[in-house]
């Protein structure tokens, strides 16, 4: 809120909760009529989670913070390292001094990162499909924030219903993907890319 906003919508099911085992999300707002407004809205439609998601999210927000800092740490060594790849064509992490927006990262996130990369690789969905199946140890899967890390490939799934120029224009190549970074050691896991990424 202190950023203006009327709203704050969170996805509990990605880093707050941080195992992949519930779905939840929440909104809030600082106005009391609004907050009222969305309870009842929300308890007319039966949209209320059970008690066992609120365990389980419950459970997650207490390593949230051990979780977050740990991630965005791998976040920060997987990124430099595909920075240096000569396989990568290029990398997004809002740290990076060459993100396009590196100076609106630095005000809202306050010298943190975050524990999502992108990059992109070649231009041909064989290049993608190649990669994916020599990367061993990281999961491919759309879920994200998780104790392990995950990779995406949004051309094909999350972007998939797009035509191939309106993902272009997104900046979604065949050889785009996305990183969910977790807990491992970050050496192992920049490893892991790199092994892979000898392969195309």
């Amino acid at each position: 809120f202190e950023h203006g906003a009327d709203f704050v919508i969170h996805s509990i099911t990605k880093l707050l909760s941080g195992h992949s085992d519930t779905t939840l999300g929440y909104v809030s707002s600082k106005d009391q009529n609004r907050m009222e407004a969305i309870y009842n809205f929300s308890v007319s439609i039966g949209a209320t989670p059970s008690p066992f998601d609120c365990w389980l999210a419950e459970r997650g927000l207490a390593t949230f913070e051990l979780r977050f800092e740990k991630a965005q740490k791998n976040a920060q060594v997987l990124a430099e390292a595909l920075k240096k790849n000569s396989k990568v064509k290029k990398v997004l992490y809002p740290s990076l001094p060459e993100h396009p927006d590196i100076s609106l990262a630095k005000r809202l996130f306050r010298g943190n990162g975050c524990n999502m990369v992108s990059f992109e690789i070649g231009d041909h969905r064989s290049d993608a499909n190649k990669f994916i199946e020599n990367i061993d140890g990281i999961a491919f899967a759309p879920t994200l924030g998780d104790i392990g890390t995950t990779i995406s490939h949004p051309g094909s799934s999350s972007h998939r219903y797009l035509n191939s120029d309106a993902r272009i224009a997104l900046g979604i190549t065949e050889g785009f993907f996305r990183v969910s970074v977790g807990l491992e050691d970050p050496d192992e896991l920049v490893r892991s890319f790199e092994r892979a990424l000898e392969t195309i």
